[in-house]
Order: C-alpha cells, then structure tokens, then sequence
C-alpha cells in the first residue's frame, strides 16, 4: 500500500507542492486517499491500485464535468500538463478539496436530477460502453434482478429469514412486470447509448457534499459510466423514492419522465434489503440484526403498495 512518505515525494515530486500537511482519510486494499492542506489550499489525493482500466477514464471525465461546470471537485493537472500520474505500482491524482457535511436526502434528489440532466459522457473521450454493449441489454437488466433474487433466497435459508419471504415475492413480480415491458426497456436503453447518459454509480449519502453556503457538489466519480440513471435513483429510502421528492427529482430531470414507468417497475425490487443484507454479509455483521431487517421488509411492502396505486397494479 502506498505511504505518507510516497505521498509527500508525489506532491512534490508532480505537483511542486513541498511541505503539505497529510492526513489519512480512506486506507483500505482496493484505494488510498489523503487530505493535503499547502498553505491556504486544500487538496484530495487519491491513488488507486487495484490496476482498474476505468481508473484514468473517470479522472479524465471528472475534469470535463467540471470544465462543463457541474459542480464536481477540479481535478488538478501535473506540472507535466497530465490529470494523473504513476509513482512506483501507484497510480495517484490531486482534485479539489469540498468542504462540508454529508447532505439530506431530499438534497440528494436534488443533485442527482441535475446530474442526470446535464452529465453527458463527453463527446471528447472515448465511450466506455462498446457498441455491442446494449445488444443484449434486455437480457442482462433482468438477469440483474434474477442474481439478487438468487442472493435473497439463498440468504433467507442460510441466515434463518423466513420473514424476508415478502420481499422474494416483490423480486419474482419486477421480473414478470420488466418482462412485460421489454420494449419499453429496449426504448430505453437505446436513448442511454444514444444520448450518453451517465450514472454516478456510488451515490451514498457520504458521495454528495453539502457547502456551508448551500452548494451541492458530488465527489467520487470513479464509479461513473454510461448506463441508465435508473440505477442511481434505486438506493434511496423506499418511502421517499415515490414521495414527493421523487417529483423533485423528475421536475430537475424533465426527461426521465419519459421512461417513469420504468423508475417505478424497477422500485418494485426489493434493493434496499439486498444492498443491506448484503452489506452486512460481506462485513461480517452477523448476527444480522432481526428487528432491522423487519423494518426494512416493512418499508419494502409500503413501497410496493404505493406502486401498485400508481400503476394501477403491477402484477
């Protein structure tokens, strides 16, 4: 793993910046990032090591999005004119520094709607979806669904969850409904890679930044892609998916209005129970708590019924 020592010959090295103070803000096997305060300006420096082939594309698309203005930390080039640099295995690069806290939900409606509606893979860079990519893309969507079935079923056994049996049911009927719709979905889709649409691809609540004047930014971009932004939505609170937030998100990004239904056909799966299950699988915290997961299932089945009211049954 990368040093404060590599960090600092990396700073100075690259970056002409000589006796910053570094503090250790992530440390883990897959990255490493540091905040770096030289005089009055603060930096992020981020390395990652996992030898990712998206790991350039996504500084380089940060740094268009923030030459496009949307409010993404600027990624600041070498004192060779590059976005990013190897020192050793490392590959390292320096981005603006936001300072704030973590921000609410309906802020991250907020900010999400933006990105969806302005954030375009730029027309400069070389696409990271390959022209065959959505051939099968139908396919593949629902095969998504069917892998988390497959994850709650054998979860359900494995951890003694019987009272997850609801949320197998809403998973079994997305698939069915999804099906139903395929040309819905194929439309849809097709205006993704038309139109290079992009998700964030990590949108928790730590990955949008809150100004102490109000600013909104989102951070950590190394995620980003092109692919339906019904994927970023999917994560936040069921209740407030289908609330009147949900109307927020849609009035900042008119033209996923288009494929609402589909937004909605996709809430019908039960996410946030897999991404929690999951997460504490994979986390070894176990024995998983009882009473949270009710809650959870709980949620799931009320966002399952206001669904049903705005489809007008989806079965």
């Amino acid at each position: 793993m990368p040093t404060l020592q590599e960090a600092a010959l990396v700073l100075n090295q690259y970056y002409d910046i000589k006796k910053p103070k570094i503090e250790w803000i992530q440390n883990e096997p897959d990255k490493a990032v540091w905040k770096v305060i030289d005089n009055k300006e603060t930096y992020i420096l981020k390395s990652d090591y996992r030898s990712s082939k998206s790991f350039t594309p996504s500084i380089t698309l940060q740094y268009a999005l923030s030459q496009q203005g949307l409010k993404v930390p600027e990624v600041i080039a070498t004192n060779q004119r590059k976005l990013c640099t190897k020192q050793g295995e490392h590959r390292y690069y320096l981005s603006k520094y936001i300072s704030g806290g973590p921000a609410s939900i309906i802020d991250r409606v907020k900010v999400i709607g933006d990105f969806h509606q302005h954030a375009t893979w730029p027309s400069s860079l070389t696409s990271n979806q390959k022209p065959s990519a959505l051939k099968n893309g139908i396919n593949r969507w629902i095969s998504e669904y069917q892998l988390k079935l497959k994850d709650l079923m054998k979860w359900k056994n494995q951890y003694s969850l019987p009272y997850i049996q609801p949320c197998i049911q809403l998973a079994e009927k997305c698939i069915k409904v999804s099906s139903r719709r395929a040309p819905l979905l194929a439309d849809h889709l097709t205006s993704v890679n038309n139109k290079r649409w992009l998700v964030h691809g990590d949108l928790t609540h730590l990955n949008v930044i809150k100004t102490p004047p109000g600013d909104l930014w989102i951070i950590d971009l190394e995620h980003s892609r092109i692919d339906s932004p019904i994927k970023d939505i999917r994560y936040l609170l069921p209740r407030v998916v289908l609330s009147s937030y949900y109307k927020e998100y849609f009035a900042r990004f008119p033209e996923g209005t288009s494929f609402k239904e589909l937004y909605y056909i996709d809430a019908i799966f039960p996410h946030s129970l897999h991404f929690y299950l999951g997460g504490s699988i994979r986390q070894g915290k176990l024995p998983l708590k009882s009473s949270q997961v009710q809650k959870i299932v709980s949620d799931e089945l009320a966002k399952d019924d206001m669904i049903s009211k705005l489809l007008g049954g989806s079965k």
